[in-house]
């Protein structure tokens, strides 16, 4: 005997106690056909509470693995249904026995078995892990796209903002105070340049001048020098007895000065 998990849907036009009496009354015919029941976990991701929860005050529920919840497309008429889990165990043949009778049920809209082993707490608790970071995942992903889409509106809206005749106005109006500004500042250099060159002629000018000026005087003592080298020159030329004659009489007419100021007084 392999195990296996059936998930059957009835129409969400039934009551609670009509619900219950028709999983009641499955549940019994399947073990007549040979299967052996098996415990269903209430808490099963089957009937996690997604979209739609059990219906408010249905006590006939509680007890039961069913939720209520919406289909992913519309059938036979029914946009939401009732999801009905139901674990089991049987032989090859007599599961082949178990799914034509659910084929032939005039109540069951839809059904689906696997071949899956009951889920116990600790499997369900580690699989409620899974579903919640998968969860967290999806949310992350919705809202990046979210964002990315707001995104993508606000650059569409700013393009056709700046397209419109008012903002194209503007913008050309912009450019050209820019350009003005630009032409300001172009002309603003220019004068400054030709303040400089006029500053710098001037200042050329008054150097020429001052050399201009001071010249001869230059000239003269350039030539005032030159003679009193010549001259130095020269006396270095004489000989050394001339020296030494001129250094004598001048001795001696020191001498004969202090004699005569001695007889004066």
């Amino acid at each position: 005997m392999k195990n296996y998990e059936l998930l059957y849907i009835l129409p969400s036009n039934m009551t609670g106690a009509e619900i219950k009496s028709t999983f009641l009354e499955i549940e019994k015919e399947i073990e007549k056909l040979g299967a052996k029941k098996l415990v269903t976990l209430l808490d099963h991701p089957f009937l996690s509470k997604t979209e739609m929860s059990k219906e408010e005050g249905s006590e006939e529920l509680k007890n039961i693995p069913v939720i209520k919840k919406k289909l992913a497309y519309p059938i036979e008429k029914n946009r939401f249904g009732f999801y009905c889990l139901f674990n089991f165990s049987a032989e090859e043949k007599s599961l082949k026995e178990i799914d034509y009778y659910l084929k032939m049920s005039k109540t069951i809209i839809r059904h689906f078995i696997l071949q899956a082993d009951p889920m116990n707490e600790e499997q369900l608790k580690l699989l409620h892990k899974l579903f919640a970071r998968k969860k967290a995942e999806q949310e992350k992903e919705a809202d990046k796209e979210k964002s990315d889409k707001e995104k993508r509106k606000a650059r569409k809206a700013e393009r056709a903002e700046e397209k419109s005749p008012v903002k194209i106005k503007e913008k050309k109006e912009e450019e050209k105070i820019k350009e003005d500004v630009k032409e300001d500042k172009k002309d603003e250099k220019v004068e400054e340049k030709k303040e400089e060159v006029k500053e710098k002629e001037v200042k050329t000018s008054k150097e020429e001048k001052e050399d201009t000026s001071e010249a001869p005087k230059k000239k003269e003592e350039k030539k005032v020098k030159e003679e009193k080298v010549e001259k130095e020159k020269k006396e270095d030329k004489k000989p050394a007895s001339k020296k030494k004659a001129k250094v004598k009489l001048e001795d001696l007419e020191d001498k004969l000065d202090e004699i005569l100021e001695d007889t004066i007084i």
